[in-house]
């Protein structure tokens, strides 16, 4: 990166620090802190965000209490990938959030939206060696000016001290998978992704975490997952900051719409 290029990022950030200052606000609702909270959250948002509390044991698709489990689209189908885990339903105030991330220039949410994910992880009874992030293509990230996945997954091995390897590149810049059936967005991903070959070695016979920001049918995670292996990867867990709605529900909603 230029010495120019440096300069006007820092600058960004500057001018983003006076309009949307760090640890002064809640990053759910606005409100102005007492102190800095717990992951930059206020208490009421901690009490009434929709943490995931009951899920597909497999894919961590929101489930209730009386279908614990694994979900029926589960039960039919395998995965690359060992398991998937979310924080969030994506709905209300998780939504504006994450799309304040990614596509209104508030990269500094990646800190505490990180930190819900290392403290997920802290909890969960997995070992991952490799932290990797879904990648965009460079079209896009270059647009972006930042991959939100990316930056996630940074903050995640900086906690646990652990290696964050660009394991997976995106190596064509396919549609956008909102409003895609399964089926579709299983098409849609299809020869997107290749490894880096200069980094397999880092993830050869290792037990990766790949991190992005949205689950929703678990196409794209898949499609990684299964690059990854290829590459002799042991085995994938899959995290991610929110869960868009159900696998089978979409599927539902699309076909019903056909009627």
């Amino acid at each position: 990166m230029s010495l120019q290029k440096k300069k006007v990022n820092r600058c960004k950030e500057y001018l983003l620090d006076i309009f949307f200052p760090r640890h002064v606000k809640c990053i759910f609702c606005d409100e102005e802190l007492n102190g800095k909270e717990h992951n930059d959250c206020c208490q009421n948002c901690l009490n009434s965000l929709p943490f995931i509390k009951t899920y597909c044991e497999r894919c961590g698709t929101p489930m209730p209490v009386e279908r614990e489990g694994v979900c029926a689209f589960c039960n039919a189908n395998n995965y690359d990938f060992v398991m998937a885990r979310s924080i969030f339903e994506y709905t209300g105030d998780v939504v504006t959030t994450i799309h304040n991330y990614k596509y209104h220039n508030q990269k500094f949410l990646c800190e505490p939206l990180g930190e819900f994910l290392s403290d997920y992880l802290a909890r969960w009874d997995i070992s991952p060696e490799v932290v990797c992030a879904v990648p965009l293509h460079e079209a896009r990230e270059k647009s972006r000016g930042y991959n939100q996945a990316k930056l996630l997954a940074e903050v995640v091995a900086r906690n646990f001290n652990l290696p964050y390897v660009e394991a997976v590149k995106k190596i064509k810049d396919n549609p956008s998978q909102t409003a895609l059936t399964i089926k579709e967005r299983q098409a849609n991903v299809k020869d997107v992704y290749a490894i880096n070959k200069d980094f397999k070695k880092d993830i050869e016979n290792k037990t990766i975490l790949l991190i992005d920001d949205i689950y929703t049918t678990g196409a794209t995670a898949n499609e990684i997952s299964k690059i990854l292996k290829s590459a002799k990867a042991k085995a994938i867990y899959v995290l991610t900051v929110a869960h868009a709605i159900g696998n089978q529900d979409q599927e539902k909603n699309k076909n019903k719409n056909k009627k």
